[in-house]
């Protein structure tokens, strides 16, 4: 097993254990746990559903763990994500990985961000609905709230205790969704998730040259962290149906109701515990909720820092993106721009933030596959495999329409990764002109991959306006021609790189013998 010489000095090394188990823990859960059990889990799974699904996605999650965990042990070089696929395929690739890691970090910031105006508005029953505001895609957004956005364990479990036992003695935590959906396609719907859910474990591997202990022990910290938000987002739907107010006569009525409700009855978690435990059992979830959504967003601002400044060390990104002071006000605009957008659009991000995590997961499990295939470890080998199919299944889900009960990506977010796709192939071509070709092992891929992807969410993006205009005639079109149409673009753009990979190659051959030519001159005359 090969181990890199660390730079780092000893005083440097100030993470222990418990540290890093925190920073994971503090960029997975955010806002996401406390609402989309009454939005989402409930509606399509129920509290059965969600918790299995959710059980699912944390031993998924375990496997691509385990990959991080293996690479993080052999190295102890800063980089994370991009260091490993910079050793196993190359810089261009490694751009790729990172690229739309930091998109998903970029997200993550955001969603929690606005969700600061949702507790604020929950806590306060709506006083920050008033005063300047402004429409986009058919909703109000504040001005109170954008405001807010950017100004911007023990709850979960004291709640947990006290409001769980109802739901058990009830029976609801047994029951399934609402929307009508089979048992299994609700969870399975759920289960891919898991990306949007999970994202952050990840985010340590960044911080390797940090430890203060051996980072062999990283694994178990992982994989705690992993159970530990996956405890956390499969009892939230639990706590959600312990408590039915009157009125309703199941907690189903009740969160199909929840557009028409505000305040602390419009979050299914925080009133259960306002209802068992008055004002201190609502005062805890606000601050867990608060702990949540600040440490989220410390923790991926931090994380998108790294990534940035990463690829501007190894010259990637200009090296403006070097200094820690220039990174923290793009991400700060980037955000401040999105959050302009309001927080109803969150739909859209949930989509970025998990396509994002799946390509740095993907990435990470097959330089696993590789590396560990030419070092001869077996089980790096076999989760690398398993990582890397987990990875691919569930971008298709992502990529390709209905598939789910839930639309993986919408028209918007489509238009936002073609945006992201363009930015990065601006980026991607900047590189290019500004390096030899040498340091580019697969150019072809990356540029291709790339434009492939943009051509294609470009394409879904009108086409999903389409659908949402037409009739069901059109919508079957759509849904098909989508898969045909990638399997075309890739496949098309495959063998283009295949042609241009193969002239590359002739034109080496080439060069090649006009330098044996020159040499067998030379040496003539020199005879």
């Amino acid at each position: 097993m090969m181990e890199a010489q660390s730079t780092v000095k000893p005083l440097d090394r100030y993470l222990s254990q418990t540290d890093v188990f925190a920073m994971a823990i503090g960029v997975m859960v955010g806002w996401g746990a406390f609402v989309m059990p009454g939005t989402t889990f409930l509606p399509v799974a129920g509290p059965a559903g969600s918790v299995l699904a959710l059980a699912i996605g944390a031993l998924l999650m375990l496997v691509i763990g385990a990959n991080f965990a293996w690479l993080m042990r052999r190295s102890s070089r800063t980089g994370g994500v991009y260091a490993y696929t910079k050793e196993a395929f190359g810089r261009d690739h490694a751009f790729l990985s990172s690229w739309f890691l930091c998109l998903s970090y970029l997200t993550v910031v955001f969603l929690n961000g606005t969700a600061l105006f949702v507790v604020v508005r929950t806590m306060m029953n709506g006083a920050t609905v008033s005063g300047l505001h402004y429409t986009i895609a058919g909703n109000d957004i504040y001005l109170s709230e954008v405001l807010v956005s950017v100004a911007a364990f023990a709850g979960v479990i004291l709640t947990v205790a006290v409001c769980v036992p109802h739901a058990i003695s009830s029976g609801a935590f047994r029951d399934f969704g609402t929307l009508g959906l089979g048992r299994g396609y609700g969870v399975f719907t759920l289960v891919i998730l898991a990306p949007w859910a999970f994202v952050g474990f990840e985010s340590i591997c960044f911080d390797t040259a940090h430890f203060k202990f051996a980072a062999k022990r990283a694994k178990w910290v992982i994989f705690a962290a992993i159970l530990v938000a996956g405890f956390i987002y499969a009892t939230m739907p639990v706590v959600a149906v312990s408590f039915v107010p009157d009125g309703y006569a199941s907690w189903g009525a009740y969160v199909a109701d929840l557009d028409k409700l505000s305040g602390v009855a419009s979050v299914p978690t925080f009133n259960a515990a306002r209802a068992y435990m008055g004002n201190f059992g609502l005062a805890v979830m606000a601050v867990s909720a608060l702990a949540a959504i600040f440490t989220g967003i410390i923790g991926a601002y931090r994380v998108a820092l790294r990534v940035l400044s990463t690829m501007a060390e190894d010259h990637i990104l200009s090296e403006k993106f070097a200094r820690t002071e220039y990174s923290i006000v793009f991400i700060m605009v980037i955000s401040v721009l999105l959050s302009m957008l309001g927080r109803n659009t969150l739909d859209w991000f949930v989509d970025l933030t998990a396509f994002g995590a799946i390509v740095g997961f993907g990435y990470t499990s097959a330089a696993a596959w590789k590396l560990g295939r030419i070092e001869g470890e077996r089980r790096a080998v076999a989760s690398g495999i398993a990582g890397t199919a987990i990875s691919v299944a569930f971008a298709m889900v992502q990529l390709v329409p209905r598939m789910t009960a839930l639309e993986a990506m919408g028209s918007e977010a489509f238009l936002l990764l073609a945006i992201w796709c363009l930015l990065g192939f601006i980026f991607y071509l900047r590189t290019v002109n500004e390096t030899t070709l040498a340091e580019f092992t697969g150019m072809s891929t990356s540029g291709v991959t790339l434009f492939a992807l943009l051509l294609y969410s470009a394409l879904m993006w009108i086409a999903k306006r389409l659908v949402a205009e037409g009739d069901a005639a059109v919508r079957g079109i759509v849904v098909r021609g989508g898969v045909v149409l990638m399997l075309i673009v890739f496949v098309g753009l495959a063998v283009m790189m295949y042609i241009q990979n193969l002239i590359r190659k002739k034109h080496e051959v080439i060069e090649r013998e006009k330098i044996r030519a020159v040499e067998t001159a030379e040496n003539g005359q020199i005879a």
